[in-house]
């Protein structure tokens, strides 16, 4: 295993000979609040990588409880950027998915590869090898199929806009090459444009991230997340369901497959035994695909909430 040299100590990153403090993945405002949010954090980052196996970034390392956070199609770790900060409580590995930014030299992507890959990093890296899963889009199915694969290493998990697809999103995919085209349009439009069109909240903007998503946008790697999510099957889930793990299903009312999350929420529970009984799905009314850029307080507050087992927040309302 090879250590990267830490942004968090060097100009030697991605933003350049900026102030040290600043090429954390967010501004250095945001590590007074990490500092004292929690007897556990930490204002240190450790970046890890090899040549076979994904980069990640590891925070609050001395903190007990491990999440492992999975970003969504063409993004990367920088995605998280405005909701890690809300959860120094805990270990935090914020991975770059197989053929996106410093996981670029790994692929061909793919559900599988993504979770054996993730897999290993879990039970190299995380507290007792096991981990709380957070995904969202790509990264949720991804979750899922981890649970799937590699139930072992899985405490509970948080799956947000990760269900089969519907009639109108399959017929999106089954047009990848079109798809693509609007979304590479889009990407390079005036960026108050590409911030109404997505729901991304402008306050919560990451020029660096933005930059990561752009250069991770290629047909190829859009054209596989596409195949793998159109592939995703109730079938699928029904095999994550006999994993009896607790899990989350959210969706975004703005434009998630809500009956598809309900339906999935309730075969989840059928299926489990023990902890499987407690899986649920929830809606976020107002929350677009890609919530955790429009809202990441919430989010941050479902994730914890759902780890602890504590009541969701308000706004997260039960799919019965």
């Amino acid at each position: 295993m090879r250590r990267a040299t830490s942004s968090a100590t060097t100009g030697n990153s991605w933003r350049g000979g900026r102030d040290p403090a600043s090429t954390l993945p967010i501004a250095s405002r945001t590590l007074s609040t990490m500092s004292t949010a929690s007897s556990w954090a930490t204002a240190s980052v450790t970046n890890l990588a090899n040549d076979e196996g994904l980069f990640f970034t590891s925070l609050n390392s001395l903190a007990p409880i491990t999440i492992v956070m999975l970003h969504v199609l063409l993004s990367s770790h920088l995605e998280w950027a405005h909701c890690w900060p809300k959860l120094t409580e805990y270990h935090i590995l914020l991975p770059d998915l197989p053929q996106h930014s410093r996981s670029r030299h790994v692929g061909p992507f793919s559900f599988v590869l993504a979770a054996d890959l993730v897999a290993q990093m879990i039970r190299d890296h995380a507290h007792d090898g096991r981990a709380h899963i957070v995904g969202i889009s790509t990264g949720g199915f991804i979750a899922l199929e981890l649970i799937r694969r590699h139930p072992d290493v899985v405490l509970s998990a948080f799956c947000s806009g990760a269900t089969p697809v519907n009639e109108l999103w399959r017929s999106i995919n089954s047009q990848p090459k079109l798809a693509h085209l609007g979304l590479s349009v889009l990407l390079h439009s005036p960026k108050s444009l590409l911030f109404k069109a997505t729901g991304w909240a402008p306050e919560f903007q990451n020029d660096e991230l933005l930059k990561e998503i752009r250069r991770n946008n290629s047909s190829r790697l859009f054209e596989a997340g596409c195949k793998e999510t159109g592939n995703w099957s109730p079938e699928d889930m029904a095999e994550v369901g006999k994993k009896d793990k607790r899990i989350a299903l959210v969706a975004g009312g703005k434009q998630d497959n809500v009956d598809g999350m309900r339906e999935m929420g309730q075969l989840l529970q059928t299926l489990g035994s023990t902890d499987g009984k407690g899986s649920r799905a929830f809606i976020i009314r107002e929350a677009i695909h890609a919530w955790n850029l429009q809202d990441p307080l919430l989010f941050a507050k479902g994730i914890r909430a759902w780890i602890e087992k504590a009541p969701m927040p308000p706004p997260f309302e039960p799919l019965e």
